[in-house]
């Protein structure tokens, strides 16, 4: 078998049961006995399978190395979950007084572990009314008009909803977003998942510094979603944000913004834990995998660092 495989390079595995694997490279032994791979599917049906594969010398008839994809826009997500999303953000309910259909949100957002928190998409800061305040669970997606309800908004639910330490709140560049609770309502956000920050890890973890920008939301969600770089629209008209009675239009658009952040947040959550998981892969295979002489001699040396542990947990 080649040895020269970078890790995460998308590799067919084809056996001499006529069985064909793909998968991402993961690691191989010294002697070049065992290929693993993640990320496995079975052709020309299967679907990923998580966790780690092996595949030894003795059953492998050939190993094909593919061409990566150039199209940025391969939908990275399976069409069902696209448009489960999307019929998600159709069904927004919106909110401009504090009455039943308030409280009844606010109970609901407080029973899980993850709510997706936006504002109006527009430039804000602590010198500018909050027009909106958009918070989702994976299955319905509240619009909050702050510019209607004002502090009594806060008052009745959302202040303890968004300090309190669970649920934790999904946000895409928290920044502003935090400067405006704080400075125009009084509330100290707590408890941060920032999609923007998770791929700042993830690209100083694979590039060994940090970029020199962040990413939007929409260059976020083509690079770990695959969707199209137009799916949302950031930058919303502020006076329109701000006209009363709020236009479908606007409510359409501060629905679908929001509507991906979960999704988006499981991939990141995912990419940051993948070191800890293959690091945790090559423990789990260190010893059981050799034959009993190797594993004896393994025995021994608990107190040293796995040989391949370095190639293991890099990207």
């Amino acid at each position: 078998m080649e040895s020269k495989y970078m890790k995460g390079e998308l590799l067919q595995v084809h056996t001499k049961n006529c069985e064909i694997f793909e998968g991402r490279f993961y690691g191989m032994t010294p002697d070049k006995s065992k290929i693993s791979l993640y990320n496995v599917k079975e052709l020309p049906q299967g679907d990923p399978s998580d966790g780690v594969f092996h595949y030894y010398d003795s059953e492998i008839r050939d190993i094909v190395k593919l061409q990566e994809p150039n199209d940025q826009n391969i939908l990275k997500i399976t069409q069902k979950e696209c448009e489960d999303i999307i019929k998600v953000s159709r069904k927004y309910i919106y909110i401009n007084q504090v009455d039943k259909n308030f409280h009844e949100a606010v109970d609901d957002l407080s029973q899980y572990s993850y709510l997706a928190l936006s504002t109006d998409g527009a430039s804000m800061g602590r010198k500018c009314k909050m027009p909106f305040l958009i918070l989702s669970t994976p299955h319905q997606i509240y619009i909050f008009d702050i510019q209607v309800m004002q502090y009594h908004a806060f008052d009745a639910g959302l202040k303890k909803l968004l300090e309190s330490e669970t649920p934790k709140k999904i946000v895409h560049d928290c920044r502003k977003v935090s400067d405006s609770l704080y400075h125009k309502h009084n509330v100290k956000l707590k408890s941060v998942f920032d999609t923007q920050v998770g791929d700042l890890i993830i690209m100083r973890n694979k590039r060994g510094c940090l970029p020199n920008k962040v990413k939007s939301l929409s260059e976020c969600l083509n690079t770990y979603l695959g969707l199209q770089l137009n799916t949302i629209e950031e930058k919303l008209d502020i006076l329109q944000c701000t006209e009363r009675p709020l236009s479908t239009k606007i409510k359409d658009s501060l629905a679908k913004n929001i509507a991906f952040l979960h999704r988006l947040s499981e991939t990141i959550s995912d990419e940051m834990m993948l070191p800890f998981v293959r690091g945790v892969e090559c423990f789990v295979e260190n010893i059981r995998s050799c034959d009993d002489f190797k594993a004896w001699e393994l025995c021994s040396k608990q107190n040293q660092l796995p040989q391949d542990f370095k190639s293991a947990i890099e990207y």
